[in-house]
């Protein structure tokens, strides 16, 4: 059986390689294990943090970016409810980023406390799976 590789300047990768190469250019909010972190990005427009629901493998880290020129905030929906409180981020100023380190498998709803119709929601999956295009859009 013959085996297919497509090299890259940096990397030559293997048939099994190649779905999820695609999989992280096509789904805008979804990574590989293959990257470090996840991008969720601060914006001006409705649904105002991009993409509003970034779904992400479990052991993977979230980069927070303000691309704006305000300050904003992202705290979780537990922090101010009875439920625990998995991340409380003070204000991330215009150009700044942050981590948020790899959390355990679940939902988790957030907004800005500056601006309280800014809301997005992570997923966090245990597994890799394929996720369609549909789960990842801006709603």
């Amino acid at each position: 059986m013959k085996s297919l590789t497509w090299t890259t300047s940096s990397k030559t990768l293997n048939v099994i390689e190649i779905p999820l190469l695609l999989l992280s250019t096509l789904s805008d909010g979804w990574a590989s294990t293959q990257s470090s972190d996840v991008k969720v990005t601060m914006d001006y427009w409705a649904p105002y943090y991009r993409p509003a629901r970034a779904l992400v493998p479990h052991n993977v880290s979230i980069r927070i970016v303000n691309s704006t020129s305000s300050p904003h905030t992202l705290t979780h929906d537990g922090c101010r409810m009875s439920g625990p409180c998995a991340f409380d981020r003070g204000a991330v100023q215009p150009g700044e980023n942050f981590i948020i380190p790899s959390l355990p498998p679940g939902r988790y709803s957030y907004y800005c406390v500056l601006h309280p119709i800014m809301k997005g929601e992570i997923i966090v999956s245990p597994h890799n799976p394929m996720l369609s295009q549909a789960e990842t859009q801006d709603h």
